[in-house]
C-alpha cells in the first residue's frame, strides 16, 4: 500500500501530521471495529484490515530502503547496533527476544512489504504498528513451541498447540508492554482524585443479555476475570457481559492490570445516542476510569517468566 492510498483510506490530506493520523484512526476504529457490534457499527467504505494497514503505512518508522538492498528483508534480521533504527526501551528479564517488523515502500511509493529491522527484548511503543507487534509476539511463541517439539521429537495435537499458543501470546505480550506507562499514553482523558492521584479515562463497552436494561450514569462493577476477560455486574449483582474496547491495544494493557489487581476502577454507563436507541443494540457504551495502585506503578510483574515456563512444561507433557 502506498502513502497516497493510505491517505485515501483514512480520508486524510497528504501532509497530515502524526497526531492527525492517530486521531482519525481512532475515530474510524470506533465506527467500524467488530467489537462494536452490528447495532452500533457504522458503514465505511473500507474494512478494519485496510484501515489498520493504512495507519501502519503512515505512522511506521522510516526504514531505509538501502537495507533491502543489503539483504535485510524477509526472514533476515538485523540487530539494533547494525541498523541504529530501533531505540525502544528494553525488558532485560523478558523470556525471549522478538523481532521488530516494519512496513516499507521504495522512493516511488511501491510497496515492498514488511521486514525485520531489529531483534531483541524491546518493549512495544506506540511508534510500532500494533498488528505487526502482535505478529512478532505470535512468531516468538511459535519458535518457543517448536523448541519444545524438537526436544521431545514430536508435536502435540494441533488443537492443544493452538490453545497453548494463544495463552503464550497473551503472557509474552505483557513482557513487552509497560502497562502502567501505556495507561497514561493511551488514555483519552486524565483527571485527579481528591488526593491528587491521577485517574485515567477510556472508552469501553459491555455486551448485554436481553433481560438487562441499563440507565445512563448507572454504576457497574467487576464481577470476575475469566479467560482474560473482565466480566461486569450491576448493583444488584447480576452479571452482564465482558468489558471490551474500541481500541484493541487497550485489551493487552488494561485487562492484565485487572488480573494483577494493580488498578482501582470506576465504571459508569454512557449516554445512549439517538441512533443507538433506534437499533437493537446488544452493546452499551461505558465510561471507564482507572487509578493505578502503588503496585501498578512498579511495572510488569516478575511472575510472568515462571508462568511462561510452566505453560511450556505443561505443553511438553501433552
Amino acid at each position: 500500500m502506498t502513502k497516497k492510498e493510505a491517505c485515501k483510506i483514512l480520508a486524510l490530506p497528504p501532509g497530515a501530521d502524526k497526531n492527525e493520523i492517530k486521531k482519525r484512526y481512532r475515530q474510524l476504529m470506533q465506527q467500524v471495529h467488530p467489537d462494536v457490534g452490528e447495532a452500533l457499527r457504522e458503514d465505511y467504505a473500507y474494512s478494519v484490515q485496510e484501515i489498520n494497514l493504512a495507519y501502519a503505512v503512515l505512522t511506521r518508522q522510516k526504514a531505509s530502503v538501502e537495507q533491502r538492498g543489503n539483504g535485510r528483508q524477509g526472514n533476515n534480521t538485523a540487530t539494533e547496533k547494525e541498523t541504529g533504527i530501533w531505540d525502544a526501551p528494553v525488558n532485560e528479564n523478558a523470556y525471549a527476544e522478538r523481532e521488530i517488523l516494519q512496513f516499507a515502500e521504495d522512493c516511488e511509493g511501491v510497496a515492498l512489504g514488511e521486514f525485520c529491522i531489529a531483534r531483541g527484548k524491546y518493549l512495544w511503543t506506540t511508534e510500532e504498528d500494533f498488528p505487526l507487534f502482535l505478529r512478532s509476539i505470535a512468531d516468538c511463541g511459535r519458535r518457543l513451541l517448536d523448541r519444545v517439539d524438537e526436544k521431545r521429537q514430536g508435536s502435540s495435537e494441533p488443537e492443544s498447540r493452538q490453545r497453548t499458543l494463544g495463552e503464550l501470546v497473551y503472557l509474552l505480550a505483557q513482557q513487552f508492554m509497560n502497562g502502567s506507562a501505556l495507561v497514561r499514553e493511551l488514555s483519552g482523558k486524565e483527571t485527579a482524585d481528591g488526593n491528587g492521584n491521577p485517574v485515567f479515562g477510556f472508552p469501553a463497552m459491555v455486551e448485554l443479555p436481553q433481560k438487562a436494561a441499563l440507565q445512563e450514569g448507572e454504576a457497574l462493577y467487576p464481577a470476575a476475570v475469566r479467560q482474560h476477560r473482565l466480566y461486569l455486574k450491576n448493583r444488584a449483582g447480576q452479571e452482564l457481559g465482558y468489558l471490551s474496547f474500541p481500541d484493541d491495544r487497550l485489551y493487552y494493557v488494561i485487562i492484565p492490570l485487572f488480573e494483577q489487581r494493580r488498578v482501582q476502577v470506576r465504571i459508569r454507563v454512557a449516554r445512549e445516542r439517538e441512533k443507538e436507541k433506534r437499533r437493537r443494540a446488544g452493546y452499551r457504551r461505558l465510561h471507564l476510569w482507572i487509578r493505578l495502585s502503588s503496585a501498578g506503578e512498579a511495572g510488569m510483574p516478575e511472575s510472568l517468566n515462571l508462568r511462561i515456563r510452566e505453560l511450556l512444561e505443561a505443553y511438553g507433557r501433552t
